[in-house]
């Protein structure tokens, strides 16, 4: 009797459920009726002419395959240079006997991702040099996870174009230079001024600042509106102060242990390194709204609160299947959510 109790109440709660998230109708603003603008045809297209140029050229399609699943094991990461592999049994190049050039431009462009300016390597030793190039040195890239097969050959075939594409523009690298020497600079302050305070610096990832300050500017150029942010503590006060618009004095007034609140205010506030803002960020004369949302001590608790903020953002801007008319556009046109992982650190530091 006391099983069939509790299975009808597991079958109300599930259906709850279902009817409170199910969007087959209008749930919470949802309108799934709404043709969204898609690009179906594009991607049966980009997947048809990949499976085709596969189908022409095997084993140059093995190679590329084998780079893609394990290139990132031979990369040089450690800069301690303990685990440093020198060879894999995936990459043995004597498993890839067979010589081959790939006659076909088009075919080579759609199994792997050459920028306009790179010419295509004509053998497979020049295949083999240029994937180690792209996968095996300072930066690699491991993407084999994502079940989404236009999504992982998106992916691969981007950072393929991206480690191929010539030195950027000295304009962008003296961007990158001054975000990155801010960083550097704030943190030296503190070290000066604080030497005893716990303050997750971002030395080691100042890289980080240029991530951000291009990740915002081609925000704006794609008309995005809002972003959110959800990131750890390390590097999160040189964000606030150095990109986020955060008042430094504020910051070094909490630092010093002085009231954040009225006196006369029964109130605590929260440690140095769960901070969090909300501005206004202004490139080329157009505006971006950022909001760095509040870091708790469990590091990923925040990712799920990030994800619902973007989705409150998406109904309040109508973005996507959200909108009111037919003329929509695809989740993330106005609302973008950007989450940092925070477990990279060595062990023991």
């Amino acid at each position: 009797m006391h099983l069939r109790i509790v299975q009808r109440r597991l079958a109300s709660i599930q259906n709850n459920l279902i009817r409170t998230y199910k969007y087959q109708s209008k749930v919470f603003g949802f309108n799934a009726q709404l043709k969204t603008i898609g690009n179906t045809n594009e991607i049966e297209k980009i997947l048809r002419d990949y499976n085709q140029a596969r189908q022409a050229n095997p084993h140059a399609a093995l190679l590329i395959d084998a780079y893609r699943k394990h290139g990132h094991r031979l990369a040089k990461i450690d800069p301690l240079g303990i685990n440093v592999n020198t060879s894999i049994p995936e990459l043995d190049q004597n498993l890839f006997t067979v010589n081959f050039h790939i006659e076909n431009e088009h075919d080579a462009r759609s199994l792997f991702g050459l920028s306009t300016e790179q010419s295509i390597p004509k053998t497979k030793d020049d295949w083999i040099r240029q994937l180690n190039e792209i996968y095996c040195q300072s930066i690699s890239l491991e993407c084999e996870y994502i079940e989404n097969d236009i999504e992982r050959l998106w992916i691969a075939r981007r950072f393929e174009q991206l480690r191929t594409s010539p030195t950027i523009s000295s304009d962008i690298q003296q961007r990158i230079a001054e975000q990155m020497r801010k960083c550097e600079t704030f943190d030296q302050f503190l070290q000066a001024k604080f030497p005893t305070l716990k303050r997750y610096s971002g030395e080691g990832a100042e890289g980080m600042m240029a991530f951000f300050d291009l990740v915002f500017k081609q925000s704006v150029q794609l008309n995005i509106e809002n972003v959110i942010v959800c990131m750890p503590h390390r590097g999160r006060n040189n964000l606030l102060v150095c990109l986020l618009n955060y008042p430094a004095a504020t910051m070094f007034r909490k630092i010093k242990g002085k009231h954040e609140f009225p006196k006369d205010v029964k109130s605590t506030g929260d440690v140095l390194s769960h901070l969090y803002t909300s501005t206004d960020l202004t490139y080329n004369g157009k505006k971006l709204h950022v909001s760095l949302i509040p870091n708790p001590s469990h590091l990923e608790a925040n990712n799920p609160v990030a994800v619902g903020k973007t989705r409150a953002c998406q109904l309040s801007l109508k973005d996507g299947h959200y909108a009111d008319t037919e003329n929509v556009g695809r989740h993330g046109d106005k609302a973008l959510c950007i989450q940092v992982h925070g477990d990279a650190s060595f062990a023991g530091q």
